[in-house]
C-alpha cells in the first residue's frame, strides 16, 4: 500500500512539473525569469518621489506608503548607481460608515485607499507606465475612541502594505516583460 502511494505521489509530481512548464509560468525575480537576474537591480534603480495625497499634502500615510515601497523596491539599499526611473504617486482615502443600528449609530467603518502612480524615465521624463492601485479594509467601531483610533491606524498600515505590493508587482511585471525598457 505504501509503495502505491509513493508511485502515485511521484507520478503526480512529474505531472505537475510538466503542466507548470507548459503553461508559460516564469518567475519574476529568479535567474530563469524573463527579465533575467537583472530585474532586481533595475528595480533598485527606481527613485521614489515624495508621495502626497490628492490635495498635495504629506501625511502619515504618505510616509507609510513611501517606506513600504522602498522596502520592496530596494530591500538591501546597497545600490549606488544613479536612478533610471522615477516613481510618482498620489493617493486618496475614502471613509464610509455602515452597519447602522436601530439607534442610527455606525458599527463598521470602511477605508478605501486609491493610489494613482506613474513610472517615468529620469533622463527623458517619458512616462513608461502608470496605473491605479486600490485596497479596501473594514474595521469595527466600538465605544472607546482610543480603540477606534488604533483600529484606523492599523487599517491604514495594512492598506499601505497592500497597495505597495500591488504597485511593485505591476512595475516588476512591466519591467520583466519589457527588457528593452529595463536596460
Amino acid at each position: 500500500m505504501q509503495r502505491n502511494s509513493k508511485i502515485i505521489s511521484t507520478a503526480l509530481g512529474v505531472f505537475l512539473m510538466l503542466i507548470m512548464s507548459s503553461c508559460g509560468f516564469k518567475p519574476m525575480y529568479g535567474a530563469n525569469s524573463a527579465g533575467g537576474s537583472g530585474l532586481s537591480q533595475v528595480m533598485a534603480n527606481i527613485e521614489i518621489d515624495r508621495i502626497r495625497n490628492m490635495q498635495g499634502r504629506q501625511e502619515r500615510l504618505s510616509q507609510l506608503l513611501q517606506n513600504n515601497l522602498i522596502e520592496r523596491i530596494s530591500p538591501l539599499s546597497s545600490n549606488q548607481s544613479p536612478a533610471l526611473y522615477l516613481l510618482q504617486a498620489n493617493y486618496d482615502v475614502e471613509e464610509a460608515g455602515y452597519g447602522i443600528r436601530g439607534d442610527e449609530t455606525v458599527t463598521l467603518q470602511n477605508l478605501k485607499l486609491t493610489v494613482v502612480f506613474k513610472l517615468s524615465e529620469i533622463n527623458s521624463e517619458n512616462v513608461v507606465m502608470g496605473g491605479t492601485a486600490r485596497a479596501i479594509v473594514t474595521y469595527d467601531l466600538v465605544q472607546s475612541d482610543f480603540s477606534n483610533m488604533t483600529a484606523r491606524n492599523t487599517s491604514l498600515s495594512r492598506l499601505s502594505e497592500e497597495v505597495a505590493n500591488q504597485i511593485i508587482t505591476r512595475i516588476g511585471t512591466f519591467l520583466s516583460e519589457n527588457p528593452a525598457g529595463a536596460e
